[in-house]
C-alpha cells in the first residue's frame, strides 16, 4: 500500500540540432555522468549528476578526417553503452560502426559489420556484445571485439499477427538481457513488416537457442525489457485497440500482464535496478488538450499480484523521450526528450495515511481508499474507490469541517479534490452516490471527485512534485520543479512553493482555489503538516527543517539545529501534537528514516537497520513512535521516553547483547560468559521479554498506528495486510479503560489479548474491591467472570517485579477500599480487630472472591443467574464445601417448586430476578447445571469426598451421577456407608473412609463406652492418642488405659524418656523405671525404685547394671557416680573418671578416700598417656599447617605470574594509547575458569586426602562390578585444579584446636604441674600454643590474599572463612593457658 512521490526533481536543457528525432541514454556509475546520444544527427552530451552539460561532441565531425564511409548520412545511432573497464563511450550505429569515446576528444572505430546494426545490448557484466544485424543475423561479441557465434534470428510472421495499423508499432528489433547474464532475449520484426510472431531466448555460452515465446495474443513488438532479478521476461503486445504488457518465463511461456491505457506508440520498457518499477514509454499519444501529440512516461509497480500505474509523467512537446534508470540509486529515473532537454528524478515509495488511518492506494486515476481503523482491506480491494479524470501524481489528506478530504494533483496539472461526507466514513459516501447512480442507471459504485476550478495554472505551469494541507487552514502548499525554457539556457534550479487557499461552496458547484503566494525555495524533498504551529514542515536535500507559515507576512522559518536530521530522510512524520504539548515545542517537529535505515527525531539518532517507522498520534498512554528493524522485531516506544533513548547515541550501533569495547584485549574474558549468553539466546528471545519488542513475519513493514485505538497495521511481502495489538499499547489502554472504570472494555481488551486477567485486579489495588458491582454489571457473560475467577494468582502482576510492572502506567491515585460496603467486609479474616481488615494483596484471592460473590447476589438475576460465578468464588479458594452448600440449596428449591409449594420471601424474588436474567439473555441455572460446571474446574473424587465429609450421600451420588464416572461403582460403597444404625456411627464410617480419622475418633467416642475399645484401638493405629486423652476428660480408667497403651508406643519408638513419663501418669512405676534404665537416667531410676520401697539388694542389683548400662552408652561420668556412690566401688570410679578426662574430679575422689595408690598407678599413667597422645596430635598438625601453607603460597605465586603474563599480552595485542583499567579483573577471571596450577609441590606427594596427610594411592586394577555408593570428595585436595586453592584454605581452617581440646589441655597442665612434671606442662602448652599461632597466622594470609572470584568457590571460602573467625574468636576467649608456664625470653648478657 505504498504510492510514489518524487523526492529531487531537476531540469536542464542540452545542445541539439534542430529537428524531430530520438536520443538513446546511458550513465555512468562511478563518475554518475550521464550520456544523452542524438539518434538522428550523432551527437554526444555529457552531464554530471547536478545537471551540467560538461561537454559535447559530434561525432560525424570527429571522424571526417578518418574515413568518408563511417556514420555516413543514414547511419544513425543504434545503442549506446558505458563501460566501466575501458572508461568509454561505446556507441553502434546503425551503418555498422562500433565506436569508442573516451572524453570529449578521443573518437575511435573498433570494427564495423558490414550487414549494419538494428540494435545491440551488452551484457550485465559488459562482457559479452549481442548485435542484430540489418540482415536478422545475431552476432554474439566479446570485449575484445571477437564474433564469438551468430545464428539467425529471422521470424515468419503469420497472418494472424497483424495489428491495427491506428496503434502505430516500433518495428525493427530488440535485444535484453538476464540479470545474471546467462540468458539474453531477441524479439524482431521480418523486413517489410512492423510486428514479429515470437520472442527467442538464448543461452549466452554457444549462443544456443533455448526456448521460443509465442504469444497468445496478436502483434508482438520488438520492445522487451528482463526483470533484473531474472524473473520474467517483459514484453509489449497489440490487444486490441490498445496496448499490453506480458509477462514470460525464461522457457518462454506466457505468464500474465497488464494493459496499458494509453494510446500512441510503446517505445520502451525499463526496469529499475530494484526489480521494483517498471517505466513504460509512450510517444504520439493523444495529448490532455487533444492539441498535438505528447509523450508519456508511466511507472508501474506490482504487489498481491496487481500491476498499479503508480505515476504517469506527460511531455507536452512531443518530440520523443528515453528513460534509464540509474544503476547506483534504485529510485533514480533519467529522462531525456529530442527537444533537448535532460530530467533526473529521485522517487521514492512511502505510504499515504491520514491522522485518522485512512490508507490511499494510487492506481493510475483510481484511488482506493481504506480506513484501517475500521476495516483491513488489502488492495487491490477497498473500502470505497474514488475514480479522477487522469492519473494521481500526488495527494494529501486534509481535514474540512471534521471530515476527511483527500486533495490530489493529477497528470494533467489538474487539482481535485474529494471529500466524505461524516467523519473518516467514506462508506456512507458511496451509499449516497449508490442511490444518485441508480436512478441514472449506472452500475460502478465509485466517488465521482470535485476538479478544483484554478484561475491559472498551478505553480505556474511546473512540474507538481507534492502538495499539503496547510495546519489550521483550507489552504494548500504546493511544490513544482519550473520545466526548461524555451530558449534552451540553464534554468535556475530553485522550486516553486505556492499557496492555494480552497473556497468550499455549498451547492453542487465544484470548489475554486485562488493562488495567495507564490515564492521559491532550493531543495525541498519533503513536506508535511506542521503539528506544532499552523504551516508546514519542509525538509530540504540536506536535511535541515524549515517551516512555512501560513500567515502571509512570515515565509520559510528555520527549525532549529535540534530538528535538522543529519541527513536526508526520505520518509518524514510529523511529531504529534500531544507529544509536543507534552516535551515542549522546543522538541524536533518530525520522525525521518533515512535510505539507510537510521531513524533520527530531529539530530538525535534512534535506532539503526530500521525498515519501516509509523507513529500512533493519540490514544491510551499518549503518543508512540512504532518502527520495524531489519532483524524482524517490532519497536513500540512513547514519545515520552524518547529522551532516555536518545540520550546515549554512541551506544546505537550496538546489538543486545554485544560488548561496548570491542577491543582485542577489552573485554577479552569478562564478555566471553556474556557474548556466549547472547548468542545462545537471539534478540527474539531477548524481545519476548520486553513488552516494547515484538517479533514480526520477516519482511513486514508498517503501513499504520490508527488513532486511539492499539492496533498496529502491517503489510506482508506477500501483499496482504494484518493487524496486531502491540503488548505496550494494550497494557495502556487496559490502564486507560481501567482509570476510568470501564471493566466491560477492559476485560474485552485483555482477553482478546491474551494479557493475564490478574491486571484487571492488580492494577490500582485494592480499587476492585471497591468496583466489583460495576465489574459484574459491565461484564455481561457469567463465563467471563468464571474465567476471572480462575485465574487468580497471589502474585501482582503490576506492582515490582510483576510481569507488567515496567510497562503499566501509574494509576492516578491508589484509594482505599470501602469496607463499608455490605458482604464486602466478609473477605477480611474474621480474627482482625474492626477498622484494621487486611487488604494486601497477600489475601488477594480470597478478598475478590468475597467481593464478587457479594457483587453477584445483589444483581439482578442473582444466584439464579450467576450461579457458575458464585460458585467459582468458593472453589477458587477452597471452599469445596460451600460451593456444595450452594448446589444443595439450589436443589432444594428445586424440588420444592416441583412438589408445587407456593413461592414466598427468597422464592418469589427469584422468580422475579430470573425474569430479568431472561431480559439479559440469561436464564436462571439448575442445580445440575451449576454442578456440571463446577466439575469443569474440580476434579470429581475431590469433590465427591468433599460431599461424603459433608455426610450428605445424596449430595454424594448426585456428584457422581452427573460425572464421567459410572455411579455403579459407587452405590455400593455408598449403601455400605449408611447401614450404621446410628447417625454418630454412619459419619464415623464416612470419616474414617475419607482418612479424617480425628474426627472418626471423635464419633466413635461420643457413640458410647461399649465403643471405647475400638477407639482406643483407632487410635493407637493413627497416632492420636493424645486426641483421644483428651477426648475422655475425667475418666480415670479410661484415661489409664490410655496412658499405658501411650507409653508402650512411645516405647517402641525408642522415646524412653516420654514413655517413662507416660507410665508415671498412669502409676504403672515398676515399667516407668524400666523406661528409665534403658533411658540411662540413672538419678530417676533409682529414684523410682526408693519410691517402690526396693530392698538394698535390689538397688545394688540395679546400680550394677545401671553403671554397665552408662558405660555402654558413654556417659562414663554417671557411670563413675553410681559406681561410687551406690557401690562403693572407689577403683572402678576413678578409672571411669579418667576415661571421662574429668582429672580433676578423679583426684578429688582419691585424695578424699585416703587413696594415693590411685594417684600413681591410674591418674597418673593415664593423664600421661593422654598429654604424649596431644603432644604428638599437636606436632603433627603444625606440620600440616607448614604444608599446606607452603603449597597455597607456591599456588598464589604462579597465580599472580599467570595475571601478569596475561596483562603484559593484552598490551602488547592492542594499540598504544588505550588505557585499560580491567586487565586485572581480565586476568583473574581467566586464570579462574583455567587449571593453572600445573605444578608439583615440593613434599613430593601427589595430594592431600582427609586430615591424615597420607598420598593417594597409585594402584592400579578393574573397576569393581558392582555399584558402589558415590563417595563426597569435596575435603580433597587434587594438586593442579582449579579447587586446589580453596581445598588449601579449608583444610587450614580446620586445623584449628576445638574449645574442648583447649580445656582439656589447661587440664593437664595443671595435672602434670601437680605431680611434679612442670617441664612436661611448659612443653604441652608451649606446643599448643604454637599450634595456635601458626593456624591464626595461616589463617590471615588466606584473608588478607583471597582466592579467585568464581562464585561457588568465592561462596565456599566465605563460609569457611567466616568459621575459622569464629574459632579464633573462641580460642582467644577461653582462658586457657597458665601464666607460669609462659615461655621468657632471657636476654644475653653483655660482654
Amino acid at each position: 500500500m505504498r504510492n510514489l512521490s518524487i523526492l529531487r526533481d531537476s531540469i536542464c536543457n542540452f545542445p541539439v540540432e534542430n529537428g524531430d528525432h530520438d536520443v538513446q541514454l546511458c550513465t555512468d556509475s562511478d563518475t554518475s555522468h550521464i550520456y544523452a546520444a542524438d539518434v538522428t544527427h550523432s551527437t554526444v552530451c555529457c552531464l554530471s549528476g547536478l545537471n551540467q552539460v560538461l561537454w559535447t561532441r559530434n561525432l560525424r565531425e570527429s571522424l571526417e578526417d578518418t574515413s568518408d564511409d563511417v556514420l555516413g548520412p543514414h547511419s544513425h545511432v543504434a545503442g549506446v553503452a558505458y563501460l566501466q573497464e575501458l572508461v568509454a563511450l561505446c556507441i553502434t550505429a546503425t551503418g555498422g560502426e562500433i565506436l569508442l569515446v573516451q572524453g570529449p576528444r578521443e573518437v575511435q572505430e573498433v570494427g564495423k559489420l558490414q550487414e549494419g546494426i538494428i540494435c545491440s545490448a551488452w551484457s550485465p557484466d559488459q562482457e559479452f556484445l549481442a548485435i542484430c544485424t540489418g540482415t536478422r543475423q545475431l552476432v554474439l561479441m566479446n570485449k575484445e571485439w571477437e564474433v564469438l557465434a551468430e545464428d539467425s534470428m529471422d521470424a515468419v510472421l503469420e497472418p494472424e499477427d497483424e495489428v491495427p495499423s491506428d496503434l502505430g508499432v516500433p518495428g525493427g528489433a530488440s535485444i535484453t538481457w538476464r540479470g545474471d547474464g546467462r540468458y539474453f532475449a531477441t524479439v524482431s520484426a521480418p523486413e517489410g513488416s512492423d510486428v514479429a510472431s515470437s520472442l527467442r531466448v538464448w543461452q549466452t555460452e554457444g549462443c544456443a537457442l533455448h526456448a521460443v515465446g509465442k504469444a497468445s495474443a496478436v502483434g508482438l513488438y520488438t520492445v522487451l525489457a528482463w526483470q533484473p532479478n531474472g524473473r520474467h521476461l517483459y514484453a509489449a503486445h497489440a490487444q486490441g485497440n490498445h496496448h499490453r504488457v506480458v509477462l514470460y518465463e525464461t522457457n518462454g511461456l506466457e505468464h500474465g500482464g497488464f494493459d496499458v491505457p494509453r494510446s500512441g506508440r510503446l517505445t520502451q520498457l525499463s526496469w529499475s535496478t530494484n526489480s521494483e518499477l517498471l517505466a513504460v514509454v509512450l510517444t504520439d499519444a493523444a495529448a490532455v488538450d487533444k492539441q498535438g501529440n505528447a509523450d508519456v512516461v508511466q511507472i508501474w509497480h506490482r504487489s498481491n499480484w496487481h500491476w498499479y500505474l503508480k505515476q504517469e509523467q506527460v511531455y507536452t512537446d512531443g518530440q520523443g523521450v528515453r528513460v534509464s534508470w540509474d544503476e547506483v540509486a534504485a529510485l533514480r529515473l533519467h529522462v531525456a526528450s529530442g527537444a533537448g532537454w535532460y530530467r533526473q528524478v529521485d522517487l521514492a515509495m512511502e505510504r499515504t495515511v491520514s491522522s485518522s488511518g485512512t490508507a490511499a492506494v494510487v492506481d493510475g486515476a483510481t484511488l482506493l481508499l481504506t480506513p484501517l481503523q475500521r476495516a483491513l482491506v488489502p488492495p487491490p480491494m477497498c473500502a470505497v474507490a474514488a475514480v479522477f479524470p487522469h492519473p494521481m501524481q500526488c495527494l494529501a489528506f486534509g481535514n474540512h469541517q471534521g471530515n476527511e478530504v483527500v486533495a490530489g494533483v493529477t497528470s494533467s496539472n489538474e487539482l481535485t479534490v474529494v471529500q466524505a461526507k461524516e467523519g473518516d466514513l467514506w462508506e456512507p459516501t458511496t451509499e449516497a452516490e449508490l442511490d444518485d447512480m441508480e436512478t441514472k442507471g449506472i452500475q460502478q459504485a465509485v466517488i465521482q471527485p470535485h476538479t478544483v476550478a484554478l484561475a491559472e495554472p498551478l505553480a505556474e505551469g511546473a512540474i507538481i512534485r507534492s502538495i499539503v494541507w496547510l495546519t489550521g487552514s483550507s489552504s494548500l502548499l504546493v511544490i513544482g520543479t519550473p520545466l526548461p525554457g524555451e530558449g534552451g539556457g540553464e534554468q535556475e534550479h530553485r522550486d516553486i512553493l505556492q499557496r492555494l487557499s480552497i473556497s468550499w461552496s455549498n451547492g453542487t458547484e465544484r470548489p475554486t482555489a485562488t493562488a495567495t503566494k507564490t515564492g521559491r525555495a532550493s531543495g525541498c524533498i519533503r513536506i508535511a503538516e506542521a503539528a506544532a504551529h499552523a504551516g508546514a514542515l519542509l525538509q530540504m536535500q540536506d536535511g535541515s527543517m524549515w517551516t512555512y507559515a501560513s500567515r502571509d507576512d512570515e515565509g520559510l522559518i528555520p527549525c532549529g539545529p535540534g530538528a535538522n536530521f543529519p541527513v536526508p530522510c526520505p520518509f518524514m512524520v510529523p511529531t504529534p501534537p500531544a507529544a509536543l504539548q507534552h516535551l515542549g515545542e522546543e522538541s524536533a517537529p518530525a520522525v525521518g528514516l533515512s535510505e539507510g535505515g537510521q531513524l533520527y527525531w530531529g539530530s538525535a539518532p534512534i535506532q539503526s537497520a530500521c525498515t519501516s517507522v509509523a507513529v500512533r498520534g493519540q490514544g491510551p498512554g499518549g503518543p508512540f513512535l512504532l518502527y520495524t528493524t531489519r532483524d524482524n522485531m517490532l519497536h513500540t516506544l512513547p514519545f515520552a521516553l524518547l529522551g532516555l533513548q536518545t540520550a546515549k547515541p554512541a551506544q546505537l550501533a550496538l546489538k543486545p547483547g554485544m560488548p561496548a569495547n570491542k577491543g582485542l584485549g577489552a573485554g577479552k574474558y569478562d564478555n566471553l560468559y556474556t557474548a556466549m549468553h547472547a548468542a545462545m539466546r537471539p534478540q527474539g528471545a531477548q524481545g519476548a521479554r520486553d513488552v516494547t519488542i515484538r517479533a514480526v513475519e520477516q519482511g513486514a513493514r508498517l503501513l499504520a498506528a490508527p488513532p486511539l485505538g492499539v492496533r498496529v497495521v502491517l503489510q506482508m511481502p506477500r501483499g496482504n495486510l494484518e493487524g496486531i495489538c502491540p503488548r505496550v499499547l494494550v497494557l495502556a489502554g487496559i490502564a486507560a479503560h481501567l482509570q476510568v472504570h470501564e471493566y466491560g472494555e477492559a476485560f474485552e481488551l485483555t482477553s482478546n489479548n491474551r494479557v493475564d486477567l490478574n491486571v484487571i485486579v492488580d492494577y490500582a489495588w485494592p480499587q476492585f474491591l471497591v468496583h466489583a458491582t460495576d465489574f459484574v454489571r459491565e461484564v455481561e457473560y457469567d463465563q467471563d467472570i468464571v474465567d476471572l475467577l480462575t485465574s487468580l494468582k497471589k502474585e501482582s502482576v503490576t506492582s515490582e517485579g510483576g510481569m507488567y510492572a515496567a510497562a503499566m502506567p501509574p494509576p492516578p491515585s491508589t484509594p482505599q477500599a470501602d469496607t463499608s460496603l455490605p458482604n464486602v467486609t466478609d473477605a477480611f479474616p474474621s480474627d482482625q480487630e474492626a477498622g484494621q481488615q487486611d487488604v494486601s494483596q497477600a489475601n488477594k484471592i480470597e478478598l475478590v472472591a468475597k467481593a464478587l460473590r457479594a457483587a453477584l447476589l445483589a444483581s439482578p438475576g442473582g444466584q439464579g443467574r450467576f450461579l457458575k460465578p458464585i460458585l467459582a468464588t468458593f472453589a477458587v479458594v477452597g471452599d469445596l464445601e460451600g460451593a456444595l452448600g450452594i448446589i444443595k440449596e439450589v436443589k432444594e428449591r428445586q424440588l420444592a417448586a416441583d412438589e408445587g409449594t407456593p413461592r414466598g420471601g427468597e422464592g418469589t424474588g427469584e422468580g422475579s430476578n430470573e425474569d430479568d436474567g431472561m431480559q439479559l439473555g440469561q436464564a436462571s441455572l439448575t442445580a445440575e447445571q451449576g454442578l456440571k460446571h463446577l466439575l469443569l474446574t474440580v476434579d470429581v473424587e475431590r469433590l465427591y469426598r468433599t460431599a461424603l465429609g459433608m455426610y450428605d450421600v445424596q449430595l454424594a451420588y448426585m456428584v457422581v451421577a452427573h460425572s464421567q464416572r459410572d455411579p455403579g461403582e459407587y452405590l455400593m460403597e455408598l449403601q455400605q456407608l449408611v447401614k450404621a444404625p446410628t447417625e454418630g456411627l454412619r459419619r464415623h464410617a464416612m470419616d474414617v473412609h475419607l482418612g479424617r480419622f480425628d474426627r472418626a475418633l471423635h464419633h466413635l467416642v461420643h457413640a458410647g463406652q461399649d465403643h471405647f475399645p475400638k477407639a482406643l484401638q483407632l487410635a493407637r493405629t493413627k497416632g492420636l492418642l493424645r486426641e483421644l486423652l483428651q477426648l475422655v476428660g475425667d475418666r480415670a480408667e479410661a484415661r489409664k488405659a490410655v496412658l499405658g497403651v501411650y507409653g508402650e508406643v512411645l516405647s517402641q519408638r525408642n522415646m524412653q524418656e516420654d514413655s517413662a513419663l507416660a507410665f508415671t501418669a498412669a502409676q504403672d512405676l515398676p515399667r516407668a523405671l524400666e523406661a528409665y534404665k534403658v533411658a540411662g537416667h540413672w538419678q530417676m531410676a533409682l529414684t523410682l525404685a526408693g519410691r517402690l520401697g526396693w530392698q538394698e539388694a535390689q538397688v545394688k542389683r540395679l546400680a550394677a547394671e545401671l553403671v554397665d548400662g552408662l558405660s555402654s552408652l558413654g556417659n562414663l561420668a554417671g557411670a563413675a557416680a553410681v559406681a561410687v556412690h551406690y557401690l562403693a566401688d572407689l577403683d572402678n570410679g576413678v578409672t571411669l573418671l579418667t576415661q571421662a578426662r574429668e582429672w580433676r574430679e578423679a583426684l578429688r575422689l582419691a585424695y578424699k578416700h585416703g587413696r594415693d595408690d590411685l594417684v600413681d598407678t591410674v591418674v597418673a599413667p593415664a593423664s600421661a598417656e593422654a598429654v604424649a597422645s596431644t603432644v604428638s596430635d599437636v606436632r603433627e598438625e603444625r606440620e600440616r599447617v607448614s604444608k599446606y601453607l607452603t603449597r597455597l603460597k607456591e599456588v598464589r605465586h604462579k597465580r599472580s605470574a599467570m595475571q601478569a603474563a596475561l596483562a603484559a599480552d593484552d598490551e602488547e595485542a592492542q594499540p598504544s594509547g588505550r588505557d585499560f583499567d580491567d586487565t586485572a579483573s581480565e586476568a583473574s577471571s581467566a586464570v579462574s575458569g583455567m587449571s593453572a596450577y600445573q605444578g608439583s609441590t615440593t613434599t613430593g606427594t601427589s595430594s592431600v586426602t582427609g586430615s591424615s596427610g597420607r598420598p593417594a594411592s597409585t594402584v592400579g586394577g578393574k573397576r569393581p562390578h558392582k555399584r558402589k555408593q558415590k563417595k563426597d570428595k569435596s575435603g580433597r585436595i587434587r594438586q593442579g585444579s582449579p579447587e586446589e586453592e580453596r581445598a588449601l584454605g579449608q583444610h587450614i581452617a580446620a586445623l584449628a584446636p576445638s574449645t574442648k581440646q583447649l580445656t582439656e589441655a589447661g587440664q593437664l597442665a595443671e595435672l602434670l604441674t601437680l605431680l611434679g612434671h612442670e617441664a612436661d606442662a611448659r612443653v604441652l602448652q608451649q606446643q599448643l600454643s604454637s599450634l595456635v599461632t601458626e593456624q591464626q597466622a595461616a589463617q590471615q594470609f588466606i584473608t588478607d590474599n583471597p582466592p579467585p572470584e568464581v562464585s561457588t568457590q568465592q561462596k565456599q571460602q566465605t563460609h569457611h572463612t567466616q568459621n575459622a573467625t569464629a574459632k579464633q574468636g573462641a580460642t582467644s576467649v577461653i582462658d586457657w593457658k597458665w601464666d607460669i608456664l609462659r615461655p621468657v625470653t632471657v636476654p644475653s648478657p653483655p660482654g
